[in-house]
């Protein structure tokens, strides 16, 4: 019963995102308080499977105009993905960096990467690659917390891509936002 509440929770969030609903808040949020929360909130499993955190902020007092709490729900998603499949003693990489296009936010991890053939269909809707890579005790999603994390990404007018690491294995998720957001899709 709660599994299905939660995907019925999932699924009423994500159709609210993709159908414009919902108001977004924009505001200047600081990129080093995000990734604070973040830590912060997967603090035990980091220290329980001895997980090392590199943050890298560029410049440090990086700030991104955008709704903090749905900036921080898709980075918290893109945390706990690169949490199941760290193995222990890895390390997930949380970097930011302003560009000439905005702010690039990249959510990195030290597990297997995702087979090619399923990079590709990583937001769709459902979609889950091989649980099999999954190391921690982290139970598996519902498969919408990618296609989440995109809705929320596109509201903020940005990208949001899925790639390997070229060297030492890992999945790279980056999102790209533009410097002035599209207000109006709030």
């Amino acid at each position: 019963t709660l599994k299905l509440e939660e995907l019925i929770g999932d699924l009423l969030e994500l159709a609210r995102l993709e159908g414009g609903g919902g108001t977004l808040a924009f505001k200047d949020v600081a990129i080093s308080d995000l990734f604070g929360r973040v830590v912060d909130r997967h603090g035990p499993t980091i220290r329980e499977r001895d997980i090392t955190i590199e943050r890298r902020i560029e410049p440090a007092d990086l700030e991104v105009r955008g709704d903090p709490q749905r900036l921080e729900q898709a980075l918290q998603n893109l945390a706990s993905n690169a949490l199941r499949h760290t193995p222990e003693g890895g390390t997930i990489r949380l970097s930011a960096s302003a560009t000439a296009d905005g702010v690039h936010i990249q959510v990195a991890d030290s597990g297997a990467g995702i087979p090619p053939e399923h990079l590709p269909r990583v937001f769709d809707r459902f979609y889950k690659a091989d649980p099999s890579r999954s190391v921690g005790v982290a139970s598996s999603g519902s498969g919408l917390g990618l296609s989440i994390v995109q809705a929320i990404v596109e509201r903020h007018g940005g990208r949001i891509t899925a790639a390997n690491a070229e060297t030492g294995g890992g999945a790279i998720f980056e999102i790209a936002l533009p410097e002035q957001p599209h207000e109006s899709a709030a």
